[in-house]
């Protein structure tokens, strides 16, 4: 008990948070390295920095780390508080975006950090001796230790308010809100609680986040206003420096992921070398690793002992960016993970799994593929349309399913005819309006927002359509689905849901028989722009009829179904996700493409689609609300396997057209093609018109 009392008073050892994690810190990874932190197999030198600008010497009050996963961010936290318990006492707050996060974190790390932390001897059991008994000294939300207290709270206005503290950390700072209960964001509040400790200067904030929000915002504003520090290596044949990330990973990107994996390596920039690294070269080129921040340029170590000449930023932040090749995960499954996120895009043509692989694989805000790319014209368009082999309302080779989707006006429906086929190819098969229905053996304007009777116009004039093949005309193919777009006016959503249940019910009287649940989908655009692509359908029970079958609503994610199309309409040669058009589109009186305008009518602004003021966008619209049914039927099987036998095309439709040939404006012809069965002969095209910038007269 003597010896145990005059330890106490003991003046406390200086020591590094790093030094502190060799001597004390254990790890328990089942299935991975378990031991003593400083006989790792992976080096993670590269946390020493980090780790030890949070120490209450040094200058800085703020460290942020931003990285993928696995690569060591929340250890640099977990250290920081096994030092606070042992070395440098002080109360702490832990935030975590959520309840449930911070009790797992409490239950899977810290609590078995606890357990595992070792003194100098190797015996176990130094921090549990160091916490303070009883129940309420021992919860999942509080941790009292000789000279300190941890809270593990989560982001609430209670949780920054009348909680002094001189330290804090959060975790996953990318997921807090920007307004934490309408008081302000969640560093500024922890900022504020350390008022009373801020003369002192002995202050820490330490956060950590994979970053998602964009370069502009949360964690990478962040660490940009700080030192911003980069790791950087030197070639180990040529000495070069550069930054270990990767950029430089070179492997093989038009193979298999597997193709990928095996042909990774690490290569220096230098243009007089290419040297290539392999994984067994990690751990020497790790340690010849730096921290290189604002103000500071990376040199050789053979021209250097510290391998950097300038002075850093002088700034009360530290931050530095982690990236994945410096984590846990091999160089190989990186290269096969961002393969396969590229193959999964080039088939898909959804940035989903760019994105994830960018976020948590890389440790980067995910830019898309065709930044900086100029948008596709209409121009551009209209020259895709006039170099089609097919024409308005004929379906052509490569269509696997018919798809009809409506979307309801004040006094119309606006109606498209997609055809979709194997890796999510698209075709513009047919696009009209319905403007009037007969009444008392007249017709009358539509009016479907007010008389929902109006809605029963729509099953002969769309869902009973069939469409020619192309080149074999007396071959018809049956529509799939039709999807309506519920939104709108008041009583719009009443009235779709009303059709809907009258088009499978059936009608005796007019004998027509009912359809399928299947054959109609009812959609409302989504306003979750990271939600779930297309969430399960919910039931409205208010709209439902007893004994009939259940409406289900479906609410695309239609801002990612934008992302996804504009990648589509920017592709110019065919291939997966390319749309095309008939070559005798409609024109209108002043040369342009209403249809055409449309699917440009919208554009990203910061990753949000916006319309522009008066520009119609219908066609648009329906080629996304078409995106979301195959989406409800097939998810991402791009093989179209899934379309029934009965709304696929006929067995003897044909399987290829021939180009027609193009007359010379200039009456001038060149070289006779190949000889070529003769094309039937068609109608004059008005596609053929003068362009917009011509003006015309006509008589």
């Amino acid at each position: 008990m003597l010896a145990n009392a005059l330890e106490a008073l003991r003046f406390p050892e200086k020591v590094s948070i790093s030094e502190a994690a060799r001597r004390h810190r254990v790890l328990m990874n089942p299935g991975a390295y378990s031991g003593p932190w400083d006989e790792s197999p992976h080096d993670m030198r590269c946390l020493d920095r980090p780790m030890d600008c949070l120490h209450g010497d040094s200058p800085y009050s703020v460290v942020g780390v931003m990285g993928p996963s696995q690569t060591g961010k929340s250890e640099i936290g977990n250290n920081w508080q096994l030092h606070t318990v042992l070395y440098d006492q002080a109360d702490l707050l832990f935030v975590a975006p959520t309840r449930d996060l911070t009790n797992v974190y409490v239950t899977t790390q810290f609590d078995k950090m606890l357990d595992l932390a070792v003194y100098e001897d190797g015996r176990a059991g130094i921090l549990r001796d160091r916490q303070l008994g009883g129940v309420s000294a021992d919860n999942i939300n509080l941790k009292r230790f000789l000279g300190c207290d941890f809270h593990f709270l989560w982001p609430g206005g209670p949780t920054f308010r009348a909680k002094p503290f001189p330290r804090g950390r959060m975790d996953d700072y990318e997921e807090f809100a920007k307004d934490v209960a309408d008081q302000g964001s969640a560093l500024g509040l922890m900022e504020g609680r350390m008022g009373s400790f801020a003369a002192y200067g002995r202050t820490k904030t330490y956060a950590n986040s994979s970053p998602t929000l964009g370069r502009t915002k949360g964690i990478e504003a962040l660490v940009a206003s700080g030192t911003d520090e980069r790791w950087y290596v030197d070639c180990l044949q040529c000495g070069t420096p550069f930054r270990l990330c990767f950029d430089h990973l070179h492997y093989d990107k038009q193979g298999t992921a597997e193709d990928a994996a095996t042909s990774a390596v690490l290569v220096c920039p230098a243009s007089d070398c290419g040297g290539a690294h392999v994984q067994s070269d990690k751990r020497m080129l790790m340690s010849t690793g730096r921290w290189v921040g604002r103000g500071e340029r990376a040199v050789s170590l053979r021209d250097s002992n510290i391998g950097k000449v300038g002075e850093l930023i002088r700034t009360d932040r530290a931050t530095f960016r982690l990236e994945g090749l410096m984590g846990f995960r091999p160089w190989t499954q990186i290269a096969k993970l961002a393969r396969a996120a590229e193959i999964a895009f080039a088939i898909e043509q959804d940035p989903a799994s760019l994105v994830s692989f960018d976020n948590t694989v890389v440790g980067r805000n995910y830019v898309p593929r065709e930044d900086g790319e100029p948008a596709v014209t209409e121009d551009a368009l209209y020259t895709r349309a006039r170099n089609s082999y097919y024409r308005m309302g004929e379906v052509p080779p490569g269509v696997l399913c018919l798809i009809a989707t409506i979307d309801q006006q004040g006094n119309r429906f606006e109606v498209a005819v997609w055809g979709f086929g194997a890796g999510f190819r698209c075709w513009l098969i047919d696009r009209f309006a319905v403007l009037t229905t007969m009444e008392n053996g007249r017709e009358r304007p539509l009016k479907p927002f007010n008389r929902p009777e109006d809605w029963s116009v729509l099953h002969a004039r769309v869902l009973s359509r069939t469409y020619p093949m192309a080149g074999a005309p007396q071959l018809r193919m049956k529509i799939m689905n039709t999807s309506i777009d519920t939104g709108g006016l008041d009583g719009a959503t009443d009235n779709a849901f009303a059709w809907w249940h009258a088009m499978v019910s059936g009608d005796v009287g007019s004998g027509r028989p009912p359809l399928p649940a299947t054959a109609i989908t009812l959609l409302k655009g989504g306003n979750k722009p990271k939600g779930r692509l297309l969430p399960p359908p919910t039931v409205d029970a208010k709209r439902q009829i007893k004994g009939a079958p259940q409406a289900e609503l479906f609410v695309p994610n239609v801002n990612r179904y934008k992302d996804i199309a504009d990648v589509r309409l920017k592709r110019m040669e065919e291939g997966p996700g390319y749309i095309a058009f008939p070559n005798n589109l409609p024109q209108a009186d002043d040369g342009s493409f209403p249809y055409l305008a449309e699917l440009r009518a919208e554009h990203n602004v910061n990753g949000q689609w916006t319309r522009e003021p008066h520009r119609a966008n219908e066609t648009w619209d329906l080629y996304i609300q078409a995106c979301a049914v195959v989406t409800r039927f097939g998810g991402n099987d791009a093989s179209f396997a899934w379309v029934p036998e009965w709304a696929r095309p006929p067995k003897d439709a044909p399987r290829k057209l021939m180009p027609e040939p193009q007359p010379d404006p200039n009456g001038i012809t060149g070289d006779e093609p190949p000889a070529q069965p003769p094309a039937p002969p068609r109608s004059q095209s008005r596609m053929q018109r003068p362009r917009r910038s011509v003006r015309v007269s006509r008589g």
